[in-house]
């Protein structure tokens, strides 16, 4: 039997691929870890090696189906979860960034999500914010450094702003995204 909060997300996802008409095999679900590591609120549970084996590739159908659903290429998603949270729906980091996607509570409230730690909430409206920042800026490297530094510091700067911590994440999820280019044999 699954958990309430469990099978609230998976409700969800399925929700979100009914309306992108997406479809899934009959034996799709989320694998073993997101099973263990998501409890009865459908946050992440707080035992270490649940968490520890909690990642992006948990999630990686509604990651899929909110980046499609904006436009936006799923390896790019999937690199931007991995780099913001380790894949962990309920990370909360010191400011207080929530979620798979890391929202702000102001960005959270601004883009429609009522519950930041609800994985397929957090990933829709992080994604949404994303293709915002790439159809602002024109560019996956402007758009991350937007999404990690704000878009007032890629304004001011004309692009990627030469915060090392920002520079070090454009360049991360850039290199974690060509690592998932299918292979061209």
């Amino acid at each position: 039997m699954r958990p309430e909060g469990l099978d609230h997300v998976l409700g969800r996802i399925r929700d979100l691929e009914d309306r992108l008409g997406l479809s899934r095999g009959p034996s799709a679900s989320l694998d073993a870890p997101a099973k263990v590591a998501l409890s009865s609120s459908g946050a992440a549970s707080p035992p270490a090696q649940a968490s520890a084996q909690l990642g992006a590739a948990a999630f990686r159908d509604a990651i899929s189906a909110a980046a499609r659903h904006q436009g936006l290429d799923p390896r790019l998603l999937e690199a931007v979860v991995e780099a913001e949270s380790g894949g962990n729906p309920a990370a909360v980091s010191s400011k207080g960034a929530m979620g798979l996607m890391q929202l702000m509570p102001g960005t959270a409230r601004s883009l429609g999500v009522s519950r930041p730690l609800d994985p397929v909430q957090n990933l829709e409206g992080g994604a949404r914010y994303l293709a915002e920042q790439v159809r602002t800026f024109g560019s996956i490297e402007h758009a991350l450094a937007a999404y990690n530094a704000g878009p007032q510091a890629v304004r001011r700067h004309g692009g990627v702003p030469p915060y090392p911590e920002t520079t070090n994440y454009v360049t991360k999820i850039m290199e974690r995204m060509r690592a998932r280019e299918p292979d061209s044999r």
